[in-house]
């Protein structure tokens, strides 16, 4: 059952992505990234998948039996806040970062505005392994996290960000939100010197966890081996110094 719903799920996904991309669109960004994955030495999730797109039409890639066995990047992370309902595509690739394992992909995550239906925000996201770590999730300030501050308290919704000594760490506490429902786990985690680092930081996405990952995300798209090249950058950063 499982199975018949994950491949159903699949043939959606790559439906959209050809609608929105086009045919020729759509293999020119698959080949794209498995040309990069190749040169770097990294590997592709489902390299059947890649390896069809080169001369195949629609038709031919909704319908080869390779499929079947697609490897989803989102697996595992669709209780992280932002990423509910994400739809990614099938290039997802593994690199290694201080000997642990951290899937890249792209994921299309549904507005649930009213104003803005039927579109798609895209965020570049990257998913470690790590057990152990305290539920919790930080970001850069925003317009956007103001007015869901507001909405929160208007609405009631119990209050679960964590305030950050603005006098010891100025620069986080300027720059930065930081929510979990445990202050004494997420303090254990993130040392003086990891609050530091994210203080003289300039991170533009999300970090998140839940009981499997730890997941960076920001928007955008990996549409050049630059877009990589940068993403993989700042993903690098990140584990080796809260990792």
């Amino acid at each position: 059952m499982y199975i018949a719903i994950a491949f159903l799920a699949l043939v959606a996904s790559l439906l959209i992505q050809i609608f929105f991309f086009g045919p020729r669109k759509f293999r020119d960004r698959a080949k794209m990234l498995t040309e990069y994955a190749a040169k770097k030495g990294y590997r592709l999730a489902n390299p059947s998948i890649a390896q069809m797109t080169n001369n195949s039409s629609a038709r031919d890639i909704l319908t080869n039996p390779s499929l079947r066995s697609y490897i989803k990047g989102s697996d595992g992370i669709a209780d992280i806040e932002g990423l509910e309902r994400g739809t990614d595509d099938p290039f997802a690739f593994t690199c290694s970062m201080r000997s642990k394992d951290v899937v890249i992909f792209d994921l299309s995550v549904s507005s649930q505005r009213a104003d803005d239906k039927g579109n798609a925000i895209h965020y570049k996201v990257a998913k470690i392994a790590t057990q152990g770590l305290p539920r919790f999730s930080l970001g850069r300030h925003s317009v956007v996290d103001a007015v869901q501050n507001v909405v929160d308290k208007l609405t009631g919704k119990p209050k679960s960000s964590i305030e950050v000594d603005p006098s010891t760490y100025p620069e986080f506490a300027k720059h930065y939100w930081l929510k979990c429902s445990d202050s004494g786990t997420i303090f254990a985690f993130l040392s003086p010197g990891k609050i530091t680092f994210l203080g003289n930081t300039t991170l533009e996405g999300v970090i998140a966890t839940n009981s499997q990952y730890f997941v960076y995300f920001e928007s955008g798209r990996l549409q050049s081996d630059k877009d990589c090249d940068m993403f993989i950058a700042t993903v690098e950063n990140l584990v080796s110094n809260l990792l």
